[in-house]
Formats: C-alpha cells, structure tokens, sequence
C-alpha cells in the first residue's frame, strides 16, 4: 500500500498552527489496518506561523514548493479544523499530548524567563509510540520549557536537536534592539542551542540561524537511516518560517522573490529530502507523513 499522507492547512487569520492529536492517531489507525502486521513509521513535520497560502497546494507559488505538491497529489489534503490556541507552547502542548493546553497548565509561549514545562505526568505521543518500540526523535523547535526537567529526552524522546524556543528570543529581539547589550541581556539572554540534554552552543548568532534548516534535516534523515527495520517516529518542529527569517546560503536570494520565498524553499527541499530518504531505504509505503 502507498503511504498515507497529510497536509493540513489553516487560514492565515485563523490560527496559525494545528493541533494534529486526532488526526494522527486516525492516519495511525489506518496505516494500522492497511499495513497489516507492519508498523508504521510516522513522520510529523510541524510548521511555525506559516500561512494558508504559502505552499502550493493551498494557493501558493507552485515553484517554491514542489515537494509539498507532490505530497499533496499523493495524499490528502485538509482544510478545515480547529488549534487549541494560536500560540507556540499552548499548540504543542495540544499537539503532543491530544489535551487542551489550559487544561494541563500552558498557556501561550514560554520565554527564557519561565520556570515551567511540560509536567511529567502528561503522556506525549513519543511515549506511546515507545510503547510499541519505536524509536524516537525530535528536531528543530521544542517550545514546552527549556529546563532540563521538561526537554524531549525527559517526555519520550531517543534524540532531540534544537532550540529550546522560538528564534526571537534572543538579544536582536526588535523590542529591545535599540538598547546597550547588557539592557539587553536582561530582558533576552543569549539563545541557546540544545543537542539530547546539553546546551551546544550558549549564544547562537545569525548565522548559525542561517543552518538550522539544514541541520535539522541532515538529524532527520541520518535517524531515518539509522532505525533500519525499528519503526520510528520523528517530530521535525522546524524554527523557519518565525521570524527572524534566515535561510541557508544554497537557498539566499534562490526564488527571485525574496527572503520569505527563500525560507519557504527550503522547507520544501527538506520535505523533499525527508522522502528521498524514506525511498532510498524502501519503507516509503509504510510511513505516515504529515505536514501541518
């Protein structure tokens, strides 16, 4: 059997990101059934503030995303649902662990500054995917606390590589850019990146920004790569397209249309690559992929 596969999309008034709780366990249900006694890979690739219409199954340039239109015309396409809330803590929450975000206690986007995350006793689809010896991976974008207590490792994941939050959280923050760097410094510390359970590199510049797309695919498919016959699951919380936008240097002024479509083509050569690698180890047909 083909493998399932999802996009689902929102209007850019609406909010920005999805909860996918009910509709991941639906397509497990299904890839369940239709694989027979084959476990399903799942694949869930989670987008920051992108709009109804960026890519081109939903309106977009169809140049800049070509990848997500083959996913598309592949798959299944959905149009209309419902977020827990439009923010970034409060719609993982709702995402990894199927509960409304109020209910166990997050609420919008935690900062640098904040003292909780996730609570230990919430069950994350990483952990339920565990249950049945998958192995598990989270690249990109965490955003549910960034001490040590709430990072992936602690909430069902093998791996984990990324920032602990969003990418405008830093001292270039435009609320606090035109002040001395130790004002700064107060309101924003330096923005971390975080590989498993160490922070990698304390203070992360623009240009290591400029590799974060890039770097979390290369984690991803070197995971797909290593799991061989284990079935995994890997959650891709990209950090494009928040701004600040930054885009690697083989896609800097690429699409003609500026830093946003540069951003955007990017994401797509990591779908791209993202698929490519599941074909190259032959179990394509036995992956869920969902893009949101």
């Amino acid at each position: 059997m083909p493998a399932s596969r999802f996009l689902h999309h929102n209007s850019f008034t609406a909010p920005k990101l999805a909860c996918l709780a009910l509709a991941a366990l639906a397509g497990f249900h299904s890839a369940s059934l239709t694989a027979a006694e084959k476990t399903p890979n799942i694949v869930l690739i989670f987008m920051d503030d992108m709009g109804y219409a960026d890519p081109s199954p939903f309106g977009g340039d169809p140049q800049l995303t070509p990848h997500l239109a083959e996913l598309a015309a592949r798959g299944r396409r959905f149009t209309d649902f419902y977020v827990a809330q439009a923010v970034c803590s409060a719609s993982r929450t709702a995402l990894l662990t199927g509960c409304y975000n109020v209910r166990v206690g997050i609420q919008g986007a935690l900062g640098p500054q904040s003292r909780i995350g996730i609570n230990p006793d919430e069950t994350t689809l990483a952990e339920i995917c565990r249950q049945k010896n998958y192995a598990t991976a989270c690249f990109g974008k965490w955003h549910l606390g960034h001490h040590l207590p709430f990072l992936p490792l602690q909430h069902g994941f093998d791996q984990y590589f990324g920032l602990p939050y969003s990418n405008d959280m830093w001292p270039f923050h435009p609320e606090v850019r035109q002040l001395p760097m130790e004002e700064r410094l107060k309101r924003w510390p330096h923005l971390p990146l975080i590989e498993n359970n160490t922070i990698i590199n304390p203070a992360v510049s623009a240009a290591d920004q400029t590799e974060l797309t890039r770097l979390c695919t290369e984690k991803a498919t070197a995971f797909i790569d290593r799991c061989g016959n284990q079935p995994f699951f890997l959650y891709l919380p990209h950090s494009m397209v928040h701004v600040p936008l930054f885009a690697g240097s083989s896609f800097q002024n690429r699409s003609g249309k500026g830093l946003f479509a540069d951003v955007l083509m990017e994401i797509d050569w990591s779908v791209g690559r993202i698929v490519e690698t599941l074909r190259k180890n032959n179990i394509e047909d036995n992956t869920l992929i969902i893009f949101t």
